[in-house]
């Protein structure tokens, strides 16, 4: 039997035989990956803002008449961005799209057991906070349950793309991408310290905090306008974030966080569900 090589650092990047060595380890999403998603991500709405408007001859301030096709605008454009990140990151990756936003679907299915409970009563304990806090008179959010339409479309979004969409972006990617600069940046410019970085993909703890804190408070700006800047309400949009992260750092699957996310959605909707009627009676919604 081989015996192991002394201080050997062994991982997805590295073999001991130099045949099948791939050189210095790659640490994926970066930050240039992830302003290049979020730049796809704006080019699509705008692309898709200006075809919907174009078909439905209707000028940009007209599109808060016509709330449906905003929210049209919104699901083609992260439709799109997904497909075509799926097609031209794997060419800058060398690798599977889903490999490289570490996705592992089978962490899911292993902790799925504890995840749906969890994002059930983090959006039971949200919803509790949310309603301690002085409410902004009218919310965005508000416009959208006009008609049972309004609110199944949006239900059927909210659970099943927006999850998908947003954990891919800020944990998929720029949590990853803000670990990554942290650790480049504090690195020991020595020997040592470029061989560790040039030997394994690993974030430090201290990274992953500093990726954890500030993809959060990215996740909470775009959500701002929906709270209408509401600090109370952002601030508990922040934690919901930060347990999103957690979970995806210590599963170490973007998958899992989906899942939560995606939980954690229904079970707000559930809520918003029966205390409408079924839908049926939204001003009990709005009043």
């Amino acid at each position: 039997m081989l015996e192991p090589i002394p201080d050997q650092v062994l991982d997805i990047q590295h073999d001991p035989d130099p045949a099948q060595d791939h050189g210095p380890a790659r640490r994926i999403p970066h930050l240039g990956h992830a302003f290049f998603f979020f730049s796809l991500s704006i080019m699509m709405f705008l692309l898709c803002a200006a075809a919907v408007l174009t078909a439905a001859r209707l000028r940009p301030e007209q599109i808060m008449q016509h709330l449906g096709l905003g929210l049209l605008i919104q699901v083609l454009a992260y439709i799109l961005t997904l497909a075509a990140s799926a097609w031209i990151f794997p060419h800058l990756w060398s690798r599977p799209f889903l490999n490289g936003i570490d996705w592992n679907v089978l962490a899911a299915t292993r902790r799925w057991f504890w995840i749906v409970p969890l994002g059930v009563v983090v959006s039971l304990a949200a919803q509790l906070t949310d309603s301690l806090i002085p409410q902004p008179p009218k919310s965005p959010l508000d416009t959208f349950f006009h008609t049972p339409l309004d609110a199944w479309l949006l239900t059927a979004c909210g659970v099943l793309l927006f999850p998908l969409f947003e954990e891919i972006a800020f944990r998929g990617f720029l949590l990853p991408a803000l670990a990554t600069a942290y650790d480049w940046l504090a690195l020991d410019r020595t020997p040592a310290g470029l061989r560790k970085w040039e030997t394994s993909t690993a974030h430090s703890t201290p990274a992953l905090l500093f990726g954890t804190v500030f993809s959060s408070l990215a996740f909470v700006f775009i959500h701002g306008d929906q709270l209408s800047y509401s600090f109370g309400l952002m601030a508990v949009l922040f934690v919901v974030s930060l347990v999103l992260s957690w979970v995806r750092i210590k599963s170490h699957s973007v998958a899992c966080s989906v899942l939560l996310h995606a939980t954690y959605n229904l079970a707000t909707f559930a809520t918003a569900f029966i205390a409408s009627g079924g839908y049926r009676h939204l001003e009990k919604l709005t009043s």
